[in-house]
Formats: structure tokens, C-alpha cells, sequence
């Protein structure tokens, strides 16, 4: 057994082996973003694109994949290099850059699958209305990720080929705490990976 055989024995070997061709591209580094990251690299996604122009602050430390080391560091290149010490064998590939709508069509190109990861509503909407009946693009999205409430307020909903999760009404005035920024974290990389797999397979 090789490096990546032998992590991934817990996983289906026929899963493995689509994801470790797949590639995704998580836009934004923050606590949706970073925990995604390390979430797909985990499950054997071979190739993921990060894009976020942050540096680490105290504030992100309560939700996001750093710690205090990483204060005042480029937030893709710690994820990064986060990512490299546990799963060396994943190709990732960071962008520190901020997204627009006139950049957009270059990183399209990157992948097929996105991940929208941002705190503000307006970056929300404009990658939504930029890949909203994209053909050949699927955006997986967050929508109310805030406060502490249960699981049984998350909705998911399906507008053409964008994927959007959350409970579509809470904001950050509510508190962003890690416990429920993780479960939409790992319900969107849930998503990217039943997305590989299901277009792998002509579904």
C-alpha cells in the first residue's frame, strides 16, 4: 500500500479512485472555506483550488482552521500548508487573490465544481448570480449559517445548477460559532463529493 492507500483504507477503493482525478475549487478561506478544505482533502479529493486575499486574525480563531501561529499570514497559504502536513499526497493550488466579477471567468476555467465559502452577502450573491445556469458549472452555496440553533432549520435547496445550504434567514449579528459553521462546512463538502462521484458515474 502506497501513502494515500493507506489512509484512505476506511474509504471505498472504487470512491477513492474517482476522487483522487477530481478537482474542486473552494472560494474563500475563512470558517467555511478553510474547514472545507481540509474536509475534501481528507476524503481524497486530488486537486482543490483555494482563493481568499485574507490574512489570519484573532478573530477568525473561533471558527477557523488556524491558530495563533498563523496571525498576520496569507490565509490560503496556511491553509495550505495545514493541508500538506496531514494529506501531503493532495495537489493544492492557492490563489491570494480577491474575487470579482471580472475574474470570475478566469477561475471558471480552473474546475467544474465551486464552493461558495464567503461571510458577506454580497460576495454570496455575486458568485451566485455569476455561475446561476452556467452549463457545466455546479456552485454549491451557503445561505444563514449563524447562531446556535438545532439542525432541524437547515434546508437544502436546488435552483437549476446551483446547490444552496443553510437556513436561508439567519445573519452574522446572530454570532458565527464553529459548531454550526462546521455542519454547513461539511454538508457542502458532503455535496462536492456525492457531486464527483455522481458525475463520475452519469448521474
Amino acid at each position: 500500500m502506497n501513502l494515500r492507500e493507506e489512509i484512505l483504507q476506511r474509504q471505498e477503493p472504487s470512491v477513492n479512485k474517482i476522487l483522487e482525478k477530481a478537482s474542486v475549487s473552494i472560494l474563500g478561506c475563512g470558517g467555511l472555506g478553510s474547514n472545507i478544505a481540509m474536509e475534501l482533502s481528507r476524503c481524497g479529493v486530488g486537486n482543490i483550488h483555494i482563493y481568499d486575499f485574507d490574512k489570519v486574525e484573532y478573530s477568525n480563531l473561533n471558527r477557523q482552521n488556524y491558530g495563533i501561529d498563523d496571525l498576520g499570514k496569507s490565509k490560503v497559504e496556511q491553509t495550505k500548508k495545514k493541508i500538506k502536513e496531514a494529506i501531503p499526497y493532495v495537489n493544492i493550488y492557492e490563489h491570494d487573490i480577491k474575487i470579482n466579477w471580472d475574474n470570475l471567468d478566469v477561475i471558471s476555467q480552473k474546475t467544474d465544481i465551486f464552493i461558495e465559502a464567503f461571510d458577506k452577502k454580497e460576495m454570496k450573491s455575486l458568485v451566485f448570480d455569476y455561475f446561476l445556469g452556467k452549463k457545466g458549472k455546479k456552485l454549491i452555496i451557503a445561505s444563514g449559517l449563524s447562531g446556535l440553533a438545532g439542525l432541524e432549520d437547515i434546508k437544502i435547496k436546488q435552483i437549476d445548477n446551483v446547490t444552496m445550504i443553510g437556513d436561508f434567514k439567519t445573519s452574522p449579528e446572530s454570532g458565527l460559532y464553529l459548531p454550526r459553521v462546521a455542519v454547513i462546512a461539511s454538508l457542502e463538502a458532503l455535496y462536492a463529493v456525492n457531486t464527483i462521484i455522481g458525475e463520475a458515474n452519469g448521474k
